[in-house]
């Protein structure tokens, strides 16, 4: 059984560490490479057409709002028809902390939501706001959550709840490795038919440090301890979810 990571950032590794992950035989992971704007889109690509334990997210981070253009749509349109290793649009949602106005995320969110829809691909939420916004917009494109993945998930039950009973998963990240006791308790209590699990590598720093994709063990590792499985148990759940959001070819 795999160690699935269902969301990492390999094309964002520097190349020396980005071929050392990509080109060395992977024969127990698999990995969703998540692209936060056309560029990295196109670089998660040429590792997806490489290698066969790669996938692409292709995705529009609000961080990147300012890139949006109007070609920009039909330039995913096109990588769309082209590439069979597309597994989900993302990452793609709003924060708080971009440098560029709700309203503009907003309305780009709305887009990529839409061409979701259009080709018929789950979505992979980033979503760092304090209020449940996410939810209204959500609610306009999508009748149940199955094909939604809210990654890095990083809130109280109260939040999961209302994810997980709309049939939607949620994806716990490194930082589960800090404890934070909302996290934790989320942890705990989330079905195993709703769980996903990821690195956020490298932008999610642990001890100071960048993390890698090959970290997801030690994910795996702690959220079995935690939840009082068997490592085996969690990885047959996981793969399953995998398989049903991301309908791997």
């Amino acid at each position: 059984m795999m160690f699935i990571d269902a969301h990492c950032h390999i094309n964002g590794l520097d190349p020396e560490e980005r071929n050392n992950i990509a080109s060395t035989r992977r024969s127990g992971y698999i990995f969703i490479d998540s692209s936060i704007n056309f560029q990295s889109t196109l670089n998660s690509l040429q590792l997806s057409d490489k290698y066969p334990y790669i996938y692409s997210a292709i995705g529009f981070h609000p961080f990147s709002v300012k890139e949006f253009n109007e070609s920009t749509i039909s330039d995913y349109e096109k990588v769309l028809h082209q590439n069979k290793k597309i597994v989900a649009i993302g990452e793609i949602g709003l924060d708080e902390t971009a440098k560029t106005s709700h309203e503009a995320q907003e309305k780009i969110l709305k887009v990529f939501f839409q061409l979701a829809k259009n080709v018929n691909l789950p979505v992979l939420i980033h979503n760092r706001l304090k209020e449940p916004e996410i939810f209204d917009i959500l609610d306009d494109f999508f009748t149940s959550y199955e094909k939604v993945v809210f990654h890095c998930f990083s809130y109280d039950y109260g939040m999961l709840q209302r994810i997980t009973e709309r049939g939607g998963y949620v994806s716990f990240s490194l930082n589960i490795l800090r404890k934070k006791k909302d996290i934790i308790d989320s942890l705990i209590k989330c079905p195993l038919e709703n769980i996903l699990l990821e690195t956020d590598s490298p932008y999610m720093k642990i001890d100071g440090h960048a993390s890698s994709p090959l970290d997801i063990e030690a994910v795996y590792s702690f959220a079995a301890a935690i939840k009082n499985l068997k490592l085996q148990e969690l990885k047959e759940a996981v793969c399953s979810n995998a398989n049903k959001v991301f309908s791997f070819k």
